[in-house]
């Protein structure tokens, strides 16, 4: 079972977390002198300091608002990516939270939307429970959409059972804590989900395997599945469009046969993240991987580690070599 669970952690956020990448935020821009609506674009793994799935979608916002990138260095795996997935969130979700800030504290009475796709989307969705938890800027001025969140949280959807987000469902692993779903009080946000994606909605591994096995083998398929060629339906070109819908499940990407739960059990996340044994060899194992980050291999050497690994990193984006 523990093997079990640690193959989940590793294979499900690292493989799944397609639109999500880690640490240092990039420089953030200046703040603008429009007032207008903002929309502030996340995108997922491999694009977070390019947002190129907005671009190749032709992303666009109602008359009178304006959008703006903002852009991370998103990594997940250390040694792999520049850094963990844990302290990709630690970096970037407070400099999104600090950008809305700014920006109500020069446009007062302006509305702000954060809208992120995959791990574009824990990061707009992780700024967006840190804005909920505080006064700063009125919450009816802030709404969010989310698509493919990796925290989604966990609902029976009939046909394969309880499912959630992978990080609702995942136990944690080596540098990726699974901290579950979030509170957002009384913030609007749209959560915007396809039912094999196994990124927001996989199924329980233990009750059945047969339905997270088969959203793993289609993850490419289902998580780039929310583009269509009516940009009235594309929820990556027109987010704009769906911020009322709530929590919208759409249908399988293509159709799939579910393995019926065979019996009610916890999810592995439930499961594990309390348990003394399993977490003291997961801080172990993130400490181990804290050392390999690039930065801070090349910190130890005297080298401005943070500087160079962003310059390598939004290079490698740019020519299209995200992984």
């Amino acid at each position: 079972m523990k093997k079990a669970c640690l193959a989940l952690a590793g294979v499900a956020l690292a493989a799944g977390l397609g639109g999500v990448e880690i640490a240092a935020a990039a420089p953030e821009p200046a703040a603008t002198a429009d007032c207008s609506h903002l929309y502030l674009l996340t995108d997922g793994r491999g694009r977070g300091l390019t947002g190129r799935t907005w671009d190749d979608a032709g992303t666009a916002v109602p008359a009178g608002a304006h959008m703006e990138k903002f852009r991370y260095e998103d990594g997940i795996v250390p040694g792999v990516h520049p850094h963990s997935l844990d302290n990709t969130r630690r970096v970037a979700a407070p400099a999104l939270e600090k950008r809305v800030v700014d920006f109500h504290r020069a446009c007062p009475g302006s509305r702000i939307t954060l809208v992120g796709y995959s791990f574009g989307a824990l990061i707009s969705g992780d700024a967006t429970e840190l804005l909920a938890s505080k006064n700063e800027v009125p919450h009816q001025l802030v709404n969010a959409v989310l698509i493919a969140d990796p925290r989604r949280g966990v609902a029976d959807t009939g046909a394969q059972g309880p499912s959630g987000g992978i990080m609702s469902v995942a136990p944690d692993g080596p540098g990726m804590h699974t901290p579950g779903p979030r509170d957002f009080r009384d913030i609007k946000v749209a959560s915007i989900c396809r039912e094999d994606d196994v990124v927001c909605n996989a199924a329980n591994p233990i009750s059945n395997a047969q339905a997270f096995s088969g959203q793993l083998q289609r993850l490419n398929t289902a998580h780039g599945a929310y583009g269509d060629a009516d940009p009235n339906r594309s929820f990556w070109a027109r987010p704009a469009d769906f911020a009322d819908v709530g929590h919208l499940l759409l249908p399988p990407s293509a159709p799939i046969t579910w393995g019926p739960p065979a019996f009610p059990a916890p999810m592995p996340r439930e499961m594990l993240n309390d348990n003394e044994i399993y977490q003291g060899v997961m801080d172990g194992l993130t400490q181990s991987g804290d050392t390999i980050a690039w930065a801070n291999v090349l910190n130890s050497f005297g080298l401005p580690g943070d500087q160079i690994v962003h310059g390598f990193w939004q290079a490698l984006q740019e020519a299209g070599a995200g992984y």
